[in-house]
């Protein structure tokens, strides 16, 4: 055998040994994958996610508390809950609203003046009476653990209280 068979041999095996070796190691399962890709602009604003509907939820917020019972069993939908003297006092304005013949109340909330900052949304909130009066009034709410995933804030609920009596 001659020394150029014996480096032909060596270099065939080397080659057929080194094609084996990257066969084998495009079929491993740990291939890495190609880097994500970026989207890069210059100069001109990215579109922002569309804003969570929100008109829903407030609004069942508003009829729930609205609605007739006692406000013992909506603190649910009132920041911080409701004390007892509180319910009462709501209890009571509640019912002499009723008696006036102002329930029930339809509400509107024009969802493109919606202002949501993080888990605080203030908005401006129209209430309609059974006897036609309506009224204004910017209402906050905050997110928190109602089945509509928002709460009136406490100074709201005070405020709203107040015009009600």
């Amino acid at each position: 055998m001659t020394l150029k068979t014996l480096v032909t041999g060596v270099a065939a095996a080397a080659l057929v040994g080194g094609a084996a070796a990257g066969v084998t190691s495009i079929a491993s399962p740990t291939v890495t994958s190609a880097p994500a890709v970026q989207p890069v602009v210059w100069d001109i604003p990215m579109p922002q996610a569309p804003a969570p509907d929100l008109e829903a939820p407030l609004l069942q917020t508003l009829q729930a508390l609205a609605s007739p019972g006692s406000f013992a069993g909506k603190r649910a939908f009132i920041q911080g809950g409701i004390g007892r003297i509180e319910g009462i006092a709501a209890d009571r304005a509640y019912n002499n609203a009723a008696a006036e013949g102002k329930f029930p109340l339809s509400f509107y909330i024009d969802k493109n003046m919606i202002d949501q900052q993080g888990g605080v949304v203030t908005v401006d909130v129209t209430a309609t009476s059974a006897l036609g009066t309506s009224a204004t009034q910017n209402v906050q709410f905050v997110a928190g653990p109602s089945p509509t995933g928002w709460q009136i804030s406490k100074a709201s609920a005070l405020n709203l209280l107040s015009a009600a009596g």
